[in-house]
């Protein structure tokens, strides 16, 4: 019987809530480029927070979502020196480092109204593999998507 009651807690329980480190590479107000924060739903709100602030954009006002995979360097500034250095290197050796230096992430993009009814659209940079269930978490929440699950999977193979 406490079996039966644990189980039917856990099927109640809403979907947790994740905390993405995650890289806005365009589209928020108020908030550089490539600023890195973290990503978050919290009552039917996406949350952007960064070290200067956060910004909120409503999941019901989230008319579509996006999921795709990127090729990036990784590295930051340091990348850049030593891709510069292997470009430089005897015999083509530094191709190799280069391709060493290659990351995938997932990009999740958002298209969502202002308060003035206004069109916006936001790219944010995630590790690979959470992009799916962020955009799972924003539908659960309110935000709309005119693109099925399935399409999506099928468009990444």
């Amino acid at each position: 019987m406490i079996l039966l009651g644990a189980t039917l807690a856990l099927a109640q329980t809403p979907p947790a809530e994740q905390n993405l480190n995650a890289r806005l590479v365009i589209g928020l107000d108020n908030v550089k480029l490539n600023a890195g924060g973290f990503l978050t739903t919290t009552n039917g709100v996406m949350v952007f927070k960064t070290k200067k602030g956060e910004t909120k954009v409503p999941a019901s006002s989230i008319t579509d979502v996006f999921v795709g995979t990127e090729t990036t360097q990784s590295g930051g500034t340091a990348g850049r020196v030593v891709k510069t250095a292997a470009i430089a290197a005897p015999f083509g050796s530094g191709k190799a480092l280069t391709l060493l230096m290659r990351t995938k992430v997932d990009i999740l993009t958002i298209v969502f109204k202002g308060p003035g009814g206004e069109l916006h659209g936001a790219i944010f940079s995630i590790p690979k593999g959470q992009a799916e269930a962020m955009r799972n978490q924003l539908v659960a929440a309110g935000a709309h998507t005119t693109t099925p699950q399935t399409e999506l999977k099928e468009r990444s193979k």
